[in-house]
């Protein structure tokens, strides 16, 4: 199964086993309902895959609190934090024209609106709201910001992301 992550476990909420997720997709309204079942993964402990399944969502400062059968205590859902819940990527809405996911930009080839290349896409991060990819230059790492003033055209099929960046940008 293809599945792609939707959103990283935090603390847990109450007594009644809810915790706060930060979601990875903007449409996290439509991908929170009760019903749905989700991977649990648990990567950076080396632990096996689970499921869990949604009885409950509702938004909560910037995340979402989720309420799932598996887990009906406090220990339960501190032993999730950190976890990532992902979808089969049939699960989620087609892409429109011009969207991608995150993971997809990973590996891109950088090059200047000229030509020149810059180095590869080796990270992105979610920082505040704002989208920030990690380019790997010769082995360092610089972040420049993911947006319409400074990110020209993305060809996932090419492989390439072009920019245009502020001057001295990556020399900070």
């Amino acid at each position: 199964m293809d599945a792609l992550t939707v959103a990283r476990i935090g603390r847990p909420h109450g007594l009644a086993g809810e915790f706060l997720v930060r979601s990875e997709t903007g449409d996290g309204p439509d991908v929170f309902v009760p019903g749905r079942r989700f991977l649990l993964r648990f990567a950076a402990q080396h632990l096996p895959d689970e499921t869990l399944t949604l009885e409950a969502s509702r938004p909560h400062k910037g995340g979402f609190l989720l309420k799932v059968a598996e887990v009906s205590d406090v220990d339960g859902a501190r032993r999730l934090m950190g976890a990532e819940l992902a979808l089969a990527s049939d699960e989620l809405r087609p892409l429109e024209e011009g969207e991608f996911f995150l993971h997809e930009l990973v590996g891109l080839d950088v090059v200047e609106v000229g030509g020149h290349r810059l180095g590869t896409i080796a990270d992105v991060y979610d920082a505040a709201g704002q989208l920030l990819a990690a380019l790997d230059i010769e082995g360092r790492q610089r972040l420049f910001p993911v947006r319409r003033e400074t990110v020209r055209k993305i060809d996932i099929e090419a492989g390439t992301m072009e920019v245009s960046l502020p001057v001295g940008l990556l020399e900070l």
